[in-house]
């Protein structure tokens, strides 16, 4: 009796399990119809009992996710992408559309760190194709929002030569160009021209003959010479093209802007290249002065250093930009010779050793 009992259980378990499979796959190939007619809501609620019947199908829940963010259902669908991630983190897609839904709800912390994600999952030399471009102009947002404009600026370089035109992405990058922490929806109206003028001169350096981006560089501070950080932008072309015309640029900036930090930092690294160290030391003292927890300015003031022969103070101020930027590899490799230069082995190797985590953490970064 008790054997027949346990053979009639196992018995209905398997029956059981066809049953769920044969449900499981008429809904995912019902979702997929539904998803394919457009008949999105059908299509979200099959895919939603799909996933639910089996939790580990990481394709499920990505239709699921993409379904939702089509019908504008953000909450949803980072809850959604969320589970996906944590099936398969490897998966730049999901880490991209998952901060997408988070920059429309605003939680841009989080969106930042998971667009980020999406980035360093795909190398810059691969084409990740269109989705993986708007997470990367969304994440060069954030980073404006942040105040890091160099890096979203080579986040929208790689963008721009991938996509070529973009007002919208034009449009960021006279944020970045110009310094304004703000997200674009936030610029207004009577700043709407600078910006489009400054997105246009990034734009065309990344997608365009020399000669007309140097048009609009010229165009834009010819227009608006006296607005800060238009000379600061138009400097910053100059150092990496035309680097013996640069300075002229920045000590204009200082006139329009003479608080500025980065205009500083710009002439101390000139000033170095041209072995004018008590000039870019002067600079580099102002610039730590006028904005002690700037990792620019400290390291302006290492290099400056450095060059005068102070190893001792270099290293400090190379520690203290390492403490105001933890993750920063670049950072680790100062610190690497600069401990070199002082005959400090065991910390020489400690902060090779950093540099070399750091880049496995998060490779493809800037």
């Amino acid at each position: 009796m008790k054997l027949g009992i346990t053979v009639l259980l196992l018995l209905s378990v398997a029956v059981g399990q066809r049953e769920a499979s044969s449900t499981f796959t008429e809904l995912s190939t019902k979702a997929e119809q539904a998803y394919q007619a457009n008949h999105l809501e059908e299509a979200e609620d099959l895919y939603g009992r799909a996933v639910k019947l089996r939790p580990d199908w990481t394709q499920g829940w990505w239709a699921l996710g993409m379904v939702q963010y089509e019908r504008d259902r953000y909450p949803e669908c980072s809850k959604t992408l969320t589970r996906m991630v944590a099936l398969d983190a490897s998966a730049a897609p999901g880490w991209a559309l998952l901060g997408l839904c988070e920059f429309r709800t605003k939680e841009y912390d989080a969106s930042l760190e998971h667009l980020k994600q999406a980035h360093m999952l795909v190398s810059v030399r691969q084409n990740g194709g269109p989705l993986m471009d708007i997470a990367d102009y969304h994440l060069s947002l954030l980073l404006i929002r942040q105040g890091a404009f160099e890096v979203a600026q080579e986040v929208l370089l790689h963008v721009a030569l991938k996509v070529r035109t973009n007002p919208e992405m034009m449009f960021a990058a006279g944020l970045a160009g110009l310094r304004m922490p703000i997200l674009a929806s936030d610029v207004p109206a009577s700043q709407q021209e600078i910006v489009t003028m400054a997105g246009k001169a990034f734009w065309d350096l990344a997608t365009q003959p020399p000669e007309e981006a140097e048009a609009d560089f010229k165009a834009l501070v010819s227009k608006y010479p006296s607005v800060p950080n238009v000379h600061y932008f138009y400097g910053t072309y100059l150092a990496s093209h035309h680097p013996e015309q640069c300075l002229a640029e920045f000590l204009e900036e200082l006139r329009v802007n003479p608080e500025s930090v980065p205009a500083r930092v710009q002439l101390t690294l000139r000033y170095i290249v041209e072995r004018k160290l008590d000039e870019a030391l002067k600079l580099a003292r102002e610039a730590v002065r006028l904005s002690p927890d700037s990792v620019g300015s400290q390291l302006a003031l290492a290099e400056t250093l450095r060059a005068q022969g102070d190893d001792e103070g270099a290293l400090a101020a190379y520690l203290q930009a390492k403490r105001l930027d933890t993750v920063s590899p670049k950072i680790r490799l100062y610190l690497v010779n600069a401990y070199r230069a002082l005959g400090r082995v065991d910390d020489m190797r400690r902060e090779q050793a950093e540099y070399e985590r750091l880049k496995v953490d998060q490779p493809n970064w800037p």
